[in-house]
Parts: structure tokens; sequence; C-alpha cells
């Protein structure tokens, strides 16, 4: 590689170095930090002795020399490829599960058959949660039944984003140059570098996985003031989970407190309440049969003030990225703030992590809501007025260092750690085995096996903790029906068992079931008696 001539920008090449260590995956964890340090504290000589950043960064024309759309277009194309072979090797290394993998497989493959069932909860997908935008990947299970089709949506999804960021810095900045470094520097925070979204990309597949490019074609939708393609996009959104509609809230706040059409405003964010309430409380209770509630909709799950420290940190772990523009410019970051709202005011951590899928609707909200707020500040001539203030200059230096510590595990390093194993390719042998003996039957599997399986007739064997294992409809849920095999994996991870060990004396004890010769890394068993066949 050529790095930056100019002894003025030595720092930035160790901020080069670090990045590449980072990306490669190959030296751990942190010691990318290493370099990055070494450059940082360069960046903060020269910086504090320099008149202004173009010494540091260089300027408009270099980076507009190689940052065109060409050059995005080919990132796009190989991130995607290393994305989709990591989803690819973590189904064959078992690194997926029925949750959520698993159970949303299950639910595309019975849709594909024209039932919208899930053979893991023995009922009704929609009473887990609203999905019916999901279906569409279904049409795929007919050309081959696979949970490849749902990552291969998500993956695709995501790398469809940072176009519609581009075209949105188009259609708010007025000056091209605005428009390649703003696109530039948030096409990559995208991909790489905002935990929030990438910790999302290396996680299952959740449908709101597929709700970032439509929120931005939506946003500039509204720009455009096309309200047929709006409207669309919305009924998109709101069958993706019933939380989605969080989203109508969102953009009707910032009609009210930016635009003219604030009586259009007031009716969307009426329109989200009224959804949320609406299939929250009534739809989803209904294909339940009014039982309680999976993992949605349980007040007592509620509480905007249990774990106040980690909620802060959670809100520092999204606004230290983009420098907590969205709450200084609050009118244009009140976009994020139902969406932030709904996991505030869980009571699980895991809505406030930023370590799963839970900000896929926030992280594109702050995306846009930050454009803008770039936007204001550029029109101000903010940086003009107090780039030369060493205060200034100062802070933009300890963001910087925030922003790399808050980096994401790589791709790189995900990737390397995907890989199966060449015991993992046997396993998947004596899988395929057992599924053309199994053919027809309704079979309980380890978690970690189940998204390889695309039946009508499956359950989950689970053990709750301090109990014998078997097999059950969902961890919420008592209901079980028999079945005719059990398969384990010993040697695998085992999400949802506690005891391999007691569970496979469970079986060995189980005078109705037979273990079946014949294999090595699965432990297979048959019930001996007979039983009635049902779906």
């Amino acid at each position: 590689m050529t790095f930056i001539k100019n002894n003025n920008k030595v720092g930035l090449n160790f901020l080069v170095i670090g990045i590449l260590v980072w990306w490669s995956g190959l030296a751990g964890r942190d010691l990318y930090m290493v370099p990055v340090l070494v450059g940082i504290l360069i960046m903060a000589f020269n910086i504090f002795r320099a008149n202004g950043f173009q010494n540091i960064f260089g300027n408009s024309e270099t980076i507009m020399t190689w940052a065109t759309h060409r050059t995005l277009l080919w990132l796009l194309f190989l991130h995607g490829l290393v994305l989709t072979a990591t989803a690819v090797f973590k189904l064959y290394s078992f690194q997926w599960n029925i949750w959520d993998v698993g159970i949303y497989s299950d639910i595309l493959f019975n849709t594909s058959k024209g039932s919208f069932y899930s053979s893991y909860n023995l009922a009704h997908n929609w009473g887990d949660h609203f999905t019916p935008s999901m279906s569409f990947i279904s049409l795929f299970y007919w050309i081959y039944p696979s949970s490849h089709w749902m990552t291969l949506s998500k993956v695709f999804a995501l790398i469809i984003s940072p176009l519609m960021i581009w075209k949105i810095c188009d259609n708010v900045f007025t000056e091209k140059n605005q428009v390649y470094y703003v696109g530039l520097l948030l096409s990559l925070f995208w991909l790489f570098f905002y935990a929030p979204i990438v910790n999302s990309s290396y996680f299952a597949f959740h449908p709101s996985s597929l709700a970032a490019p439509a929120i931005f074609y939506s946003f500039l939708c509204l720009q455009k003031k096309e309200w047929w393609k709006l409207i669309f996009i919305f009924i998109f959104l709101i069958g993706l989970k019933e939380h989605v509609a969080s989203v109508l809230i969102g953009f009707g706040l910032y009609m009210i407190l930016n635009t003219h059409q604030k009586k259009s405003g007031v009716i969307l964010v009426i329109l989200g309440i009224s959804a949320i309430i609406v299939i929250m409380w009534f739809i989803m209770p209904y294909y339940r049969n009014y039982g309680p509630a999976w993992t949605t909709g349980n007040i007592e799950n509620i509480s905007l003030f249990k774990d106040v420290n980690g909620k802060i940190i959670y809100l520092a772990k999204l606004l230290i990225p983009f420098a907590f523009l969205p709450i200084i410019y609050w009118k244009y970051g009140i976009l994020a703030g139902p969406a932030i709202g709904v996991n505030l005011l869980a009571t699980d951590k895991n809505l406030y992590s930023t370590g799963y899928h839970y900000d896929d609707l926030t992280a594109p909200l702050l995306f846009i809501s930050v454009i803008l707020c770039l936007n204001r500040i550029i029109a101000t001539d903010f940086i003009k007025k107090y780039g030369k203030k060493r205060l200034f200059r100062g802070l933009a230096l300890f963001w910087l260092g925030f922003v790399f510590i808050l980096l994401p595990a790589s791709p790189m390093r995900i990737f390397w750690e995907s890989i199966p194993s060449s015991t993992d390719f046997q396993i998947l042998s004596e899988l395929k085995r057992f599924d053309q003996i199994s053919e027809g039957k309704r079979i309980a599997v380890q978690s970690s096996i189940g998204p390889l399986f695309q039946r009508e007739k499956l359950q989950w064997y689970i053990q709750k903790k301090g109990d014998h294992c078997g097999m059950i409809s969902h961890i919420y849920s008592i209901r079980s029906i028999p079945v005719e095999y059990v398969v384990l994996a010993p040697h695998i991870g085992s999400y949802g068992i506690y005891d391999m060990n007691l569970c496979l004396k469970d079986l060995s004890m189980n005078p109705q079931a037979s273990k079946v010769p014949g294999f090595s890394h699965l432990v297979v068993y048959k019930r001996t008696n007979s039983i009635k066949h049902t779906n």
C-alpha cells in the first residue's frame, strides 16, 4: 500500500495501519490499538501545532479521487461476500440456534407450504412476533428450502443501505465534496465501525434486520414528498415486527418539529401508536389464543428506571460515535427517539446492550439524523469558526480515540472464527443421513442443529435449569407432543441444555426409546412404541 506522503500525516498512517490490523482479525481483539494510540499521540502534537485540519487529514480533492461511487460499489460487493461466507460458515459450524434462525426458517418453510405456523411454538407464528412482511422470503423456499435465504436477504439489506445513505446525502447537501465526505464516512461507519449495526450483522437473523433500507428509502420519499410510496413502505415496515411502528412515530415527530406538514406529522404519530397497541395487545394475543405473551407485550417487562446505569451506558454507546450530535440537534435526533425509547423501556438487558439485533431500527434513524445534523453544522460554518481553536481540536481527537475504543469485532475475525472444522463436516454428513432415515417423522432436535432441518414436524429438545430434559414447544410453554426421533450432538454448542450428560442419561433410561446405531458424532434415539401421527 502507498501511505499518505507528508511528515505531518505520519499519525494518520499509523491510524490506517491500526485499521488494517483490526480488519484482518489476525492479531487478537485489541492489538490494533497499539498503532492507533501511537497515531493519536502524533496527531495530537500536529493538531495543536497546525493552523487547521487540512495538514493532518488532507484535502477534499485527494479524497474525491478515490472515494467514488464505483469504489463504494466494489467495497459493498467484497464486504457482502465476506458477510455471506461468514453466515454460511456459521450455519455449518453450528453457531446458529433454533432461537432465532431455526424458528424463522421453520416459519418460512411452513409459509412456503401455505401455513403461517411455527412448528416449535405449535401455533400461528404471529403469536410470537408480528412478521407478515418477511413472508416474501418463503418464495425462495419453493426453489430450495434452506435458512441461507434468510441470511442472504439480511446481507443484501445491510450492503445496499450505504447506497441509500449516499443518496440521502446527495439530497441534503448542496456541494459535491460534502456529499463525498459525509457519504463515505457514514458508509464506512455503517459497514465497519458503528457497533450497534455491525454487531447486528454478525448476529442471527431477525425480521427487523430487513428494515434499514426501507427506513432510508422512506426518508427519501419524505424528502421528495412521494406520499404513496411512503405509505406502502410504512405498511411493509410495520409487518416486520410489532414495535417497528415506532419509526412512524419518529417520522411524525420530525415532521412536526422541522417541516410545515405538522398535521401529517400528528397523523403519523397517532398511526404509529395505534399500530403498536393494536398489534401487541389485540392481533398477537388473538393468534396465541389470548395466552400469556411468549416474548413481548408483558407489562411487567416494561420499566424505564430499572438498571439506569446500564441504560446510560447504552445511550453512550449509541451516541459517542456520532459525537452526541443527535442530542445537540435534538429536533433531528427525535427521529430515533421513539425507537430508542422502546429499548430503554425494556427490563431485558439484551435490548439495551448494542450486542444483538435490537438496534436495527435505531441505527438507520440515527444515521439519518446525523446527516441532517452535519448539514446544519456546515450551513452555520461551525468548523470554519471553531476549527482553529485548540479546545475544539482536542475534543475532536478525544472523540476519535473513543471511536476506536468502541470498534466492534472485525469482519475477518468473525469470518475466521466461523470456519467449520473437520468434525463439523462429519457431523453434517451424519445429519444428512439422519434426515433421510427420519423423513416425514416428527423429531426433537438440539438447538444448534435445529436450523439445518426444514420440515413441518419439529420440536426443540430442551432442558429447563435444574430439571430433566424433554420435548418442549417453546421455552415459555409446557406444551409438547410425542416425537419419533430425538437427535443430539454432544460435542457442539448445546444452547438450551444445561447438562448434556443428564439428557443422554434420561434418554438411555427411557423405556420408550432405543438408541439408533451407526452414528459416531450424533446420539439418535427412536421411539419404540407407535404414536398417533399429528401435524
